[in-house]
C-alpha cells in the first residue's frame, strides 16, 4: 500500500474518526529515462476506484500545475482542449475515476511535436506511468488525447501493444495537415475499444469533422468497437482567437455534456451518440 495512504489511515484511527477521506490531488514525478523525468497530476476520487484515465493535453502538451488558495491543483494550458479543462477531470473524479493529466517529460519542457509523440522515448515515458498506475490501483488505464495529443494514445499502443491499456478516447482528432495525421499510423494496431468525440463545427484545419467517417473506418480494422459522439452547439467561436483555442474545437460551452457522455461510455452505460445544444 502507498505510504501516503498508510499514514492517512493511521491518523484517522489515531483520532478515532469513523469516516476517513483519503482522496487527494498530487503531482507525481517518475525517473523514466537517463536524466529524464516524467511528471503528472494525479486526481483521486473519495470512494472506490471505478477506472483510471490518463489525459494528454492538446497542442504541444505544455502544462503547469499550480495550487490555488484552497490548496487545489490547477492546470495552466491555454490550448489543451477538453483534456486540460477542470470540468472534465472533476466530473470524472466525482464519478469514481482516477484522472491523470500528463505533462511533457523534462527533456521536452518546451512541448511535444508529432515526431516525439510517435517516438520510442515517449512510449517509454508513458509505459512507466502506466506501470505506476497499474501497481497502485490494479487497473488498466484508458488513454485520452485531444487534437495534436490524439497522436499519443494510438502511437503508444503501436509501440507497447494493447495488453496494459483499457481503451482510447480521441477528441478533435488530427486527421490531416502539416502536423500529420493519426491515419498515418499502423492500421489495425489498436485492438482496444475506441471512442471518437468530435464537434460538427470544428474550425481547426487539422481536425475536420468531415474526416470522422475515415477515422472510424481506420480504427474499425482492429478495435473490437469504435463509438462516436457528435457534438453541436455551445460557444462555437471565440473572437480574436485561433481556430484551435477554445470554441467548437475545444467543446466550449458543452464541456459538461461531453464529459458526462464520456463518463457513461467509460462506465459501459448508454451514452448519447449526439449532443445538441444551442449555439452562441
Amino acid at each position: 500500500m502507498n505510504l501516503i495512504k498508510i499514514s492517512r489511515i493511521f491518523c484517522c484511527l489515531l483520532l478515532g474518526l469513523i469516516v476517513c477521506n483519503t482522496a487527494a490531488d498530487e503531482v507525481v514525478t517518475l525517473n523514466t529515462r537517463p536524466d529524464v523525468t516524467q511528471s503528472f497530476l494525479l486526481v483521486e476520487p473519495e470512494g472506490g476506484v471505478r477506472g483510471v484515465l490518463v489525459m494528454f493535453p492538446g497542442h504541444e502538451g505544455v502544462v503547469k500545475f499550480t495550487k490555488n488558495a484552497n490548496g487545489e491543483y490547477e492546470v495552466d494550458n491555454e490550448q489543451g482542449g477538453l483534456t486540460a479543462k477542470p470540468t472534465a477531470r472533476n466530473l470524472l473524479r466525482d464519478k469514481g475515476f482516477i484522472v491523470v493529466v500528463l505533462a511533457p517529460p523534462s527533456d521536452r519542457s518546451h512541448g511535444m511535436d508529432t515526431d516525439f509523440r510517435t517516438s520510442k522515448a515517449h512510449a517509454e515515458d508513458v509505459r512507466q506511468v502506466i506501470d505506476y498506475l497499474y501497481e497502485r490501483y490494479n487497473q488498466k488505464p484508458y488513454l485520452q488525447g485531444h487534437c495534436r495529443s490524439s497522436y499519443s494514445p494510438p502511437a503508444v499502443v503501436n509501440r507497447l501493444g494493447n495488453d496494459k491499456i483499457a481503451g482510447l478516447i480521441l477528441s478533435s482528432t488530427r486527421s490531416r495537415g502539416k502536423h500529420g495525421s493519426v491515419l498515418d499510423l499502423e492500421r489495425g494496431a489498436v485492438k482496444v475499444p475506441v471512442l471518437l468525440v468530435h464537434h460538427t463545427d470544428d474550425p481547426c484545419p487539422g481536425t475536420p469533422y468531415s474526416n470522422l467517417s475515415k477515422l472510424k473506418e481506420f480504427y474499425n480494422e482492429g478495435a473490437p468497437e469504435v463509438d462516436v459522439i457528435s457534438v453541436s452547439g455551445g460557444h462555437i467561436s471565440k473572437q480574436g482567437a485561433s481556430p484551435c483555442s477554445g470554441g467548437a474545437h475545444g467543446f466550449a460551452g458543452v464541456e459538461r455534456e461531453v464529459s458526462e457522455a464520456i463518463a457513461a461510455w467509460l462506465e459501459k452505460e448508454d451514452f448519447p451518440e449526439k449532443i445538441e445544444k444551442e449555439s452562441w
